[in-house]
């Protein structure tokens, strides 16, 4: 069973990212092209545009922020110095270890959102640990360490700082880290669209951290927006796949998957 471990991830990652809009409605479309081309004019001009039309849509910023905001919504912001904080945990995120770069420049913006927090806290919570994890997932360097020099840069002690860069995704982190934190008051921090379904992993494990969610997507001005602002842009589409990523991770665990 170990053996095949490697392989079930692989495969629910591909599933995953061919599950994801772009690629999911582009298949899609191309094959409303061939059944075009081979003269099945309704069923193809359907295929294609209804695609088209979706990608439009999930690329507008209504329709992207309606999607996200009920994930982001599910918990407030933790206000920090409520209590005593044993464990302060941050979640992995995508990462581009070049050594060539600043090291803040190697962190995506999940990243960079998640440790910044996670930095914040441990300055507000001086007796806490920091636990830090995600993989390196191809890259020279894991999350977890980039975290923990980010960390040490911002001035957390290195003998604070706990690091674990073999977990691959969220259920190899709460599976990983349920047994640290067991008995102690431990602070969650992630992506606010992530967080839902963290907390259910580490629920699943038997722990019930605290949540800290950061990286809000859904935000909204207070102000009367000029129109040009609901043309659809790259960066809304990119909005909608965040949370239409989550709630495919919602499905599968639901499925039984982690």
């Amino acid at each position: 069973m170990r053996e095949c471990m490697p392989f079930l991830f692989l495969a629910k990652k591909w599933l995953g990212s061919l599950l994801l809009p772009l690629p999911l409605l582009l298949f899609l479309a191309l094959f409303g092209v061939i059944l075009l081309l081979m003269r099945h004019k309704r069923s193809g001009i359907l295929l294609v545009a209804l695609p088209f039309l979706a990608l439009v849509l999930l690329g507008t910023r209504p329709v992207a922020n309606a999607l996200m905001a009920p994930l982001e919504s599910t918990y407030a912001p933790f206000e920090a110095g409520t209590g005593p904080v044993d464990d302060i945990i941050v979640l992995g995120a995508a990462q581009v270890a070049d050594p060539r770069l600043p090291l803040l420049s190697q962190l995506g913006n999940a990243a960079l959102a998640r440790i910044s927090e996670g930095i914040r806290l441990a300055h507000a919570h001086p007796e806490a640990r920091l636990i830090v994890s995600g993989y390196a997932g191809g890259e020279g360097r894991s999350s977890a360490e980039l975290y923990g020099e980010v960390a040490q840069a911002f001035g957390i002690e290195a003998t604070r700082i706990v690091m674990l860069p073999e977990p691959k995704d969220t259920a190899e982190e709460a599976a990983a880290i349920a047994p640290l934190i067991a008995g102690r008051r431990a602070v969650l921090v992630s992506s606010a669209s992530h967080l839902p379904r963290a907390m259910a992993l580490f629920a699943a494990e038997g722990e019930h951290p605290v949540p800290a969610p950061i990286d809000h997507q859904a935000r909204e001005s207070a102000g009367t927006l000029p129109l040009y602002t609901y043309l659809p842009r790259a960066r809304y589409l990119e909005r909608s796949e965040l949370a239409w990523h989550e709630y495919l991770g919602r499905l599968w665990m639901r499925l039984g998957g982690q």
